[in-house]
């Protein structure tokens, strides 16, 4: 039955790859269909031996992949028809396929798989964006950018490294020093409860880190050692993805446009509002404002209460209606002319490709972890 799945998830791959480079736009109707049948799927298979669990992983994994899907479309990475094909693929396979050969936990014993489905699309697509990253900065003389990307954060990197070994001593001290085994879920809790801990006290976390990989390495040998530098190098991997991510966003994937040349559909990158009978911009990204809202401590920073707003980053893209408006503000003097745009990058064959990878290979992400763990 699942080699119907698949047919369905190529079917859809191929709809929606080919509407995203032809057009830049999603078709709901190539994604909807194919989670409804999923969703059927797995309701039935459930109800037919009793498991109401499984009978409701198709809904499980679409809200899965849908979540994951809208925090990258809040960090700006995605448009929202990248978030909904993430979210269809999690609802047909919500569990690892059994052609797959490296299978993640979360895959098998949850119906986690959209984190399969999104590692591998991104993994997938990795070396193509970072030579296209790259050679944009290079061509555009951004020279400083692009160091940014090998060494911007590499600190914190090293200290987030340092934080999940304490972690990790504390729960191999558990297990076989005082005999107490967590279910993996618990200890997934526990790492980002104690990693949440050390890095609002950093010094502190920094000390015991430095301090646990000091006693485990004299404890254990160069393992524990080698278990640090490899897990080092998976997190600075993701931390320059996440600053290709943010080059991408900043300075390869937005352009400034005068109202002369805005059009309509395109999507902006920014809020224009107005208050108190003030025109008013903001231009900050989800990212920084998410930033903000944790170092103040208040997360209700990240609530956009905006009043009256003319023209926002919504995935419609401007109407003709909000552009004749722009204008008008523009010749009153009230408004600036420059507008930033956001340039499409169809991601929906980067998706594909990583849903091909998912169900006849496997967990790309986990297959490095293990890797790099030695196992």
């Amino acid at each position: 039955m699942q080699f119907l799945l698949i047919a369905l998830g190529v079917i859809m791959g191929v709809l929606t790859s080919y509407t995203d480079i032809k057009t830049g736009f999603i078709d709901d109707k190539h994604i909807f269909p194919f989670v409804a049948l999923g969703i059927v799927y797995y309701v039935y298979s459930g109800l037919k031996v009793g498991d109401l669990f499984y009978a409701s992983s198709g809904l499980i994994g679409l809200g899965a992949g849908f979540l994951i899907g809208y925090l990258m479309y809040l960090l700006g990475g995605w448009a929202s028809g990248d978030v909904i094909i993430l979210a269809g693929y999690s609802a047909l396979f919500p569990y690892a396929s059994e052609y797959a050969k490296i299978k993640a936990p979360y895959a098998v014993y949850y119906p986690l798989h959209a984190l399969t489905l999104f590692f591998n699309s991104i993994i997938g697509v990795f070396p193509f964006l970072f030579i296209y990253a790259l050679a944009s900065l290079i061509v555009k003389k951004k020279i400083d950018r692009l160091k940014a990307v090998f060494t911007e954060n590499v600190v914190l990197t090293v200290e987030l490294t340092l934080w999940i070994t304490v972690s990790l001593g504390f729960f191999v001290v558990l297990q076989y020093y005082l005999g107490v085994a967590l279910h993996p879920l618990v200890r997934w809790i526990g790492t980002l409860v104690l990693v949440g801990i050390l890095g609002k006290y950093k010094k502190v976390g920094n000390t015991i880190g430095v301090a646990s990989l000091a006693i485990f390495t004299y404890i254990t040998g160069s393992v524990f050692l080698r278990s640090f530098v490899k897990l080092l190098v998976i997190f600075y991997i993701f931390k320059v993805f996440f600053s290709l991510t943010k080059v991408l966003r900043e300075e390869i994937l937005i352009e400034r446009k005068p109202i002369e040349e805005l059009k309509e559909w395109d999507i902006l990158g920014e809020w224009i509002y107005e208050k108190n009978g003030e025109i008013l911009r903001d231009r900050e990204s989800f990212t920084d404002k998410f930033k903000k809202a944790l170092v103040a401590g208040n997360l209700s920073l990240l609530k956009l209460s905006y009043e009256n707003v003319i023209a926002s980053p919504t995935a419609e893209g401007l109407t003709k209606e909000q552009i004749e408006k722009l204008k008008k503000l523009v010749e009153e003097g009230r408004l600036e002319n420059e507008f930033i745009v956001r340039k499409a990058m169809p991601f929906a064959p980067a998706l594909f490709l990583g849903f091909l990878i998912s169900v006849f290979y496997g967990d790309l992400f986990w297959l490095l972890l293990q890797k790099m763990s030695g196992l």
